[in-house]
């Protein structure tokens, strides 16, 4: 894995470091690597545009064996000024808790979010139009999550093995079109109105 990093980050040329040790590219537009360590809540930086795969997973040594520096990071809080979210982006983040994800995504991609233990509820923006196959596939903490509107498309799996997901919140007046898109989510899931 870590060599594989390594390579993609490469391509990117340059890089910089904001002043908690998380990674961009030169031009500030990719955010490559959260911050690895003690840091609880981090605010990605504005103007950053792409969060990238495997962004807030850690660091492996070497011999791609062992993640050897977890990102601990358990709040974020992303500017509107990202657009897109590529797939694995959070994958593994076992510390995260809650996200206030960007106004201007239109997807969650897959396995977004995947085995993001700790994550316990999470509102999707009105921007938002899809989510992908798996995208909050093992979030085991995830209680609740509130969909917009707008969410035309569900991927298979996107809840899967979410055993303490109680409830999904949905406007009022477009329960239907969701238990429909949710109907093999679980039986005991909630489908509420606001």
């Amino acid at each position: 894995m870590a060599e594989k990093m390594v390579q993609y980050y490469e391509q990117f040329g340059e890089t910089i470091q904001d002043e908690y040790g998380g990674l961009y590219s030169a031009d500030g537009l990719w955010l490559l690597s959260a911050p690895i360590g003690r840091h609880k809540s981090y605010r990605i930086k504005e103007g950053t545009q792409i969060i990238a795969h495997y962004s807030f997973m850690g660091r492996f040594d070497e011999n791609d064996d062992l993640c050897i520096n977890s990102c601990n990071i358990e709040e974020v809080e992303m500017p509107n000024s990202v657009v897109y979210l590529e797939n694995e982006a959070f994958w593994e983040c076992q510390g995260l808790k809650s996200i206030k994800l960007s106004q201007s995504i239109k997807k969650i991609p897959c396995y977004c979010f995947w085995r993001c233990l700790s994550l316990e509820s999470v509102i999707i923006p009105n921007s938002v139009t899809i989510i992908e196959e798996g995208a909050f596939m093992w979030c085991q903490g995830l209680r609740s999550v509130y969909l917009p509107k707008s969410i035309c498309e569900i991927g298979e799996g996107a809840f899967k093995s979410c055993e303490s997901l109680e409830k999904i919140v949905v406007p009022y007046g477009v329960k239907d079109r969701f238990v429909a898109m949710l109907d093999k989510v679980s039986a005991r899931l909630v489908i509420e109105e606001t």
